[in-house]
């Protein structure tokens, strides 16, 4: 049973987050949330051994970021976020 977890803070919404993930879920990074490509780049990179990132790319540009092509990390537009929640049997929210 696959989760998607949608993150749009770091701090104490990441934190929560990734205490409740398990093996197989998803973790979409949006709004304030992809700012965690830079604050947490450890912590996601250890992360993605376990389950799948995703960042909304609109987030990511409206930001003036660029992914992290060092971590594997897949970005999505708004219709791969729908795809994502439609591949998950929940999704949970945190902010």
């Amino acid at each position: 049973m696959a989760t998607l977890h949608t993150v749009n803070k770091t701090g104490q919404p990441l934190e929560l987050c990734l205490r409740a993930l398990n093996a197989g879920d998803n973790v979409l990074l949006l709004e304030e949330g992809v700012y965690a490509l830079y604050e947490a780049s450890d912590v996601l990179s250890d992360l993605l051994k376990h389950v799948a990132v995703y960042v909304l790319e609109a987030d990511v540009l409206a930001r003036g970021m660029t992914n992290r092509d060092n971590l594997d990390i897949g970005m999505v537009d708004y219709q791969g976020f729908v795809e994502l929640t439609e591949a998950n049997d929940k999704v949970v929210s945190w902010f």
